[in-house]
């Protein structure tokens, strides 16, 4: 083996500096050499597994090279992987006390969460949205039904015996939901992407597409979504549905986030989603950490009628990817400039699953406090709640104070 005294005394060509990056790029290439193989065996264990049915494997959607094939027009993916228009926090993150912690439930309520049995109209309405927990939400807007990051399951994981479980029952199943229009996706994290839930989309309301960024159809196909009931956009692109002669533009805008479901993460995009009707405007955050770019989508398409924003399950050990309270207040008034009073704000992406170390009401509770200083509008329903947006009324409005009692 040639030393670096060697190296340095013969005088060779390559300098000291070229050799050890030389090295460095080797042993990455061998790497990543290692790491595709285990991820070839990895996959294919998991597909024999996904084609006899077995639940857990088929959750984890499709693989890379499928998923590769519908990203590869984006501009946004380098070598298939996306990334933050904005450098995410690149610390320690979590480690396993914290998910130790998290197994203790300190996000759990005091009480049982009052669940409400939804009922709807045989028309849709003109602008009302129903919480049906999570970010899982009706909403009827312009007389057409958009149904947000379906999750009903008792688990958000790839299985239904272990992982994060419900805190209060699902307000309805999918077959007592009225027909559905369109199914609007975020990302492909199990909190938001539900096979079971898509699966019963699918079957029982033939007649609804499915709006999804950017490599996430290629999950909904492997289960075997038909391609033509998918629309995709990526980063500031849009999608126009027609729905009973009423046209919906549903904006990718985008978040600061991740996806994934399986070993490897971010070969599929996360958005937050401007739906924009002849008449109304709904904002749909998904998840999402702090950026002052939402500022963009206020200026280019709001101020928005009603915004749907993440509110919990943050945290330190992950500060750039979901909001706090007060950001999610200062996103609604980038939405919203010089309107933010007019808007109402719903919160979402709190107290149905413990995926965080905060107590189950603190986000409600720091939300509220802020906004009443700003004079922003909010509310919040009990799961299954229902608010008219233009007249500020329904059952989301009949019992303000329902959060205290479980908090």
């Amino acid at each position: 083996m040639t030393s670096i005294r060697t190296i340095l005394l013969d005088g060779l060509v390559e300098p000291l500096g070229d050799t050890v990056a030389r090295s460095r790029r080797a042993t990455a290439r061998l790497a990543a050499a290692g790491g595709a193989r285990t991820e070839a065996v990895f996959t294919g264990a998991v597909g024999a597994l996904a084609e006899r049915g077995v639940a857990p494997a088929r959750a984890l959607g499709a693989d890379r090279a499928e998923i590769a094939v519908r990203t590869a027009r984006s501009e946004h993916a380098v070598d298939g992987v996306f990334a933050n228009r904005e450098a995410a926090f690149t610390g320690a993150g979590p480690d396993a006390s914290t998910f130790v912690q998290m197994a203790a439930r300190p996000g759990r309520p005091a009480a049982p969460i009052p669940v409400l049995a939804p009922r709807f109209d045989d028309e849709p309405a003109d602008l009302s949205v129903t919480w049906l927990g999570h970010a899982t939400n009706l909403v009827e807007i312009d007389g057409v039904r958009v149904l947000t990051d379906p999750v009903l399951s008792a688990r958000c994981s790839p299985s239904q015996l272990v992982g994060p479980k419900r805190l209060h029952a699902a307000p309805l199943t999918v077959g007592a939901m009225p027909a559905i229009d369109v199914v609007l996706i975020s990302h492909d994290h199990y909190d938001h992407l539900d096979t079971e839930t898509v699966d019963a989309l699918a079957a029982l309301h033939p007649q609804a597409r499915f709006v999804v960024p950017i490599g996430v159809d290629a999950h909904l196909i492997s289960w075997g979504v038909a391609p033509e009931r998918i629309s995709v956009a990526d980063w500031y692109e849009h999608v126009t549905l027609d729905v009973r002669g009423t046209a919906l533009r549903f904006h990718a805008t985008p978040a600061r986030h991740f996806s994934g479901r399986g070993l490897v993460r971010n070969l599929t995009q996360w958005v937050s989603w401007a739906v924009v009707g002849p008449r109304h405007r709904v904002f749909f955050s998904g998840d999402t950490g702090f950026t002052e770019r939402y500022a963009e989508t206020g200026e280019l398409l709001g101020p928005f009628d009603l915004t749907l924003l993440a509110v919990g399950a943050y945290g330190d050990q992950w500060p750039d990817i979901h909001v706090n309270p007060e950001e999610a207040l200062s996103i609604h008034h980038l939405l919203n400039p010089g309107a933010a009073r007019d808007s109402l704000l719903l919160p979402i992406h709190w107290g149905t699953f413990n995926l965080a170390l905060h107590s189950w009401g603190e986000p409600i509770q720091r939300l509220l406090a802020a906004a009443g200083t700003a004079g922003v509008p909010v509310v919040v329903p009990r799961p299954g709640g229902t608010a008219d947006v233009e007249k500020r009324n329904g059952t989301a409005y009949d019992d303000l104070t329902w959060w205290e009692h479980c908090a």
